[in-house]
C-alpha cells in the first residue's frame, strides 16, 4: 500500500476496507447522537437540578470526549482531509480523555459503595491511573496517509502496545465488577445468614438480592457484559497480525460508543434513581465529603422510599437526587428516617441493599 500514489485509484479490498469503516464509524455516531437526544432530560436533570461535583464533570467530558472521538473517525474515514496524519492523531488523543473519564465513574462508584474506604481507594485509584497512562500511548501508535484518486485517508500503521490500553481496561473493568458484587451480595450473604454456596451463586446472578442491590448489581453486569466483550475482540483485531491496518483500529470506535453509553447510563440511574421502573429513589453518595465536612453515607446502605397517590400512582414528592446533604456517620444513619410535606414524602435510611457498616 505504501507503492500507491496519489494519483493512482486504491485497490478494490482497500476500497472495501475503507467504505466498510467508514459505515462502522457513522452507524457509532448516529447511535451516540441518539443516545444524547434521548438522555437530554435527564441529563439536564443531572447538570442544573443538584449540586455538581467531580463524578458530575467526569460524567460530561465522557460525554463530550467520546463523541468527539467518535465522530473524528467518522469524517476521517468520509472526508478528503488535507492533513490526514495530523487528523488522525488528535482525533484518537480523545480516546483517553473518554476512556479516563468514564473510568473515573466507576472508581467513584467503588469508592461509595465501599464507603471511602482508605484501601479500596487507593487499589482503584491506582487503577485507574493505570486506565488513563496506557490509553495515552494510543496517538502515538497510529499513523495515516491519503492515497488514491480520489483522495482518501487510510490508516497505514497501527503498532502492537495501542492493545495495552484495551487490555488494562479489561482488567480495570473486571475488578470493578467484582469488586462491587461481593460487596453487595457479602454484606447481604451475612445479614440473612446464608451459607457460602448461596453467596457465591449470588455474585454471580444476583439471586435473593433486595430491589436496590439487584438494580445495581444488574446494571454493573450489563456493563461489564458488554463492555469486556467488546473490548477483548477489538484487542484480538489488534494482536493478530494478518489482519489489514484498515481494520486493526476498527473496533475501537464502537468499543468506545458501548464504554462511554454504558458508564453514563449506570452513573445516570444511580444519580437519578432511575432503577428499571422501580418505585423507590436512591439516595447516591458519590460525593466524596458532605458539605458538613462528614463522609457520605456508602452508597450500598441507603435508600428513599416515595409514598404514591392512589388516585394518580404518581409519587407525592420527588425528593432530593443530589444526597450532598444527607451526610455523617454511616452508623447513625442506619434506621433513620425523616418526613417531609407533611408526611407525603419519606427518606428512609435503611438495611434494604443488605450492607452493613
Amino acid at each position: 500500500m505504501s507503492q500507491l500514489s496519489g494519483a493512482e485509484a486504491l485497490p478494490p479490498d482497500f476500497q472495501r476496507q475503507v467504505e466498510v469503516s467508514a459505515y462502522v464509524f457513522a452507524s457509532c455516531t448516529a447511535v451516540f447522537i441518539w443516545d444524547i437526544l434521548n438522555n437530554l432530560r435527564s441529563d439536564y436533570a443531572l447538570l442544573f437540578k443538584q449540586r455538581l461535583h467531580v463524578a458530575c464533570l467526569a460524567y460530561v467530558v465522557s460525554r463530550i470526549g467520546s463523541l468527539i472521538y467518535v465522530l473524528g473517525y467518522t469524517i476521517f474515514s468520509s472526508y478528503p482531509l488535507q492533513a490526514c496524519n495530523t487528523a488522525y492523531i488528535a482525533f484518537d488523543a480523545f480516546y483517553s480523555i473518554g476512556v479516563s473519564a468514564s473510568a473515573f465513574l466507576f472508581f467513584f462508584r467503588v469508592r461509595a459503595i465501599y464507603g471511602g474506604d482508605r484501601l479500596v481507594t487507593a487499589i482503584f485509584g491506582f487503577l485507574w491511573l493505570a486506565v488513563l497512562g496506557s490509553s495515552l500511548t494510543n496517538p502515538f501508535g497510529v499513523s495515516a496517509v491519503k492515497l488514491g484518486d480520489p483522495s482518501e485517508c487510510i490508516v497505514t500503521r497501527v503498532e502492537v502496545y495501542v492493545g495495552v490500553s484495551g487490555i488494562v481496561l479489561a482488567v480495570h473493568d473486571t475488578l470493578v465488577f467484582f469488586a462491587i458484587s461481593y460487596r453487595l451480595v457479602s454484606n447481604f450473604g451475612q445479614m440473612q445468614q446464608q451459607t457460602w454456596g448461596t453467596q457465591l451463586k449470588m455474585l454471580f446472578s444476583g439471586a435473593h438480592l433486595p430491589a436496590f442491590s439487584k438494580a445495581l448489581f444488574a446494571d454493573g453486569q450489563m456493563y461489564y457484559m458488554i463492555t469486556v466483550v467488546t473490548n477483548i475482540v477489538a484487542i484480538l483485531l489488534v494482536y493478530i497480525p494478518t489482519v489489514s491496518p484498515v481494520y486493526r483500529g476498527l473496533l475501537s470506535v464502537p468499543n468506545m460508543t458501548l464504554t462511554s453509553i454504558m458508564a453514563c447510563r449506570v452513573y445516570r440511574n444511580t444519580i437519578l434513581g432511575i432503577m428499571r421502573g422501580s418505585r423507590e429513589l436512591s439516595l447516591p453518595t458519590l460525593n466524596d465529603v458532605g458539605p458538613n465536612g462528614n463522609l457520605a453515607i456508602p452508597l450500598s446502605v441507603v435508600q428513599f422510599s416515595t409514598e404514591y397517590n392512589q388516585m394518580t400512582g404518581s409519587a407525592l414528592s420527588e425528593g432530593n437526587v443530589d444526597g450532598s446533604d444527607f451526610t455523617g456517620n454511616t452508623s447513625g444513619a442506619l434506621g433513620t428516617a425523616s418526613k417531609a410535606d407533611n408526611s407525603s414524602f419519606s427518606s428512609g435510611v435503611h438495611q434494604d441493599t443488605g450492607a452493613v457498616p
